[in-house]
């Protein structure tokens, strides 16, 4: 069978990377005697997957992950084994079974919800000015690490921008996954520009969107 679960990655865990993160889960699914199914093969692999590879250093209250089990199992009760088994800041917060003809995890993933806290208070305006104009051009590598222009005004789905505390709020709806992608640094950097290094903030990732 094959079951899905969503999670948290908060606090000190965020700075584990990605590969890691795969570890911590196989090791809890080892520990809490989950049946997992394996690749057949010379080098079988557990067959875990994951959605949209979370980058060092940011939270996330909506990661997903796939698991393909050997036999029927009771999901609820999964849950609750890995949470005991799971490092703090890691905890599943729903899990559910799905069929087995679901399009894969990776690529169903379609745009993701963050949350862009700045420690300043910046005039709501002036980000408006950006997120408003007709294009929005930026420059950025591709997979081939040469510089291309890049339009992004397109992959920006939702905006919203308030106050607290003294501090500015950008959350933003933007495309995500495999068919296109805008990550929320290449957003910033085409919201502030060369001002961007002056700013302390951070983003934190509430929301993955599956189509």
């Amino acid at each position: 069978m094959r079951f899905r679960a969503k999670f948290t990655k908060e606090g000190n865990i965020k700075f584990v990377g990605h590969l890691d993160t795969v570890r911590l889960f196989q090791r809890a699914i080892k520990m809490a005697k989950i049946p997992i199914a394996y690749s057949e093969g010379f080098n079988p692999h557990s067959k875990v997957y994951f959605g949209l590879p979370l980058p060092v250093g940011m939270e996330s209250e909506g990661e997903y992950l796939e698991i393909k089990t050997k036999e029927n199992i009771d999901v609820s009760t999964a849950k609750d084994q890995l949470n005991n088994k799971l490092p703090e800041g890691i905890t599943l917060t729903e899990c559910f079974e799905i069929e087995d003809n679901t399009p894969t995890l990776m690529s169903q993933v379609d745009s993701a919800i963050y949350e862009i806290e700045i420690n300043q208070d910046i005039c709501k305006e002036t980000i408006l000015e950006k997120l408003e104009q007709p294009s929005i051009v930026v420059t950025k590598r591709n997979k081939k690490k040469k510089f291309v222009q890049q339009e992004i005004k397109p992959l920006i789905l939702h905006y919203d921008i308030h106050k607290k505390s003294g501090q500015t709020i950008i959350s933003t709806k933007i495309k995500a996954g495999s068919r296109s992608n805008l990550s929320p640094e290449i957003l910033m950097k085409a919201i502030f520009s060369d001002e961007l290094s002056n700013l302390e903030y951070k983003i934190k990732r509430k929301e993955l969107f599956l189509v």
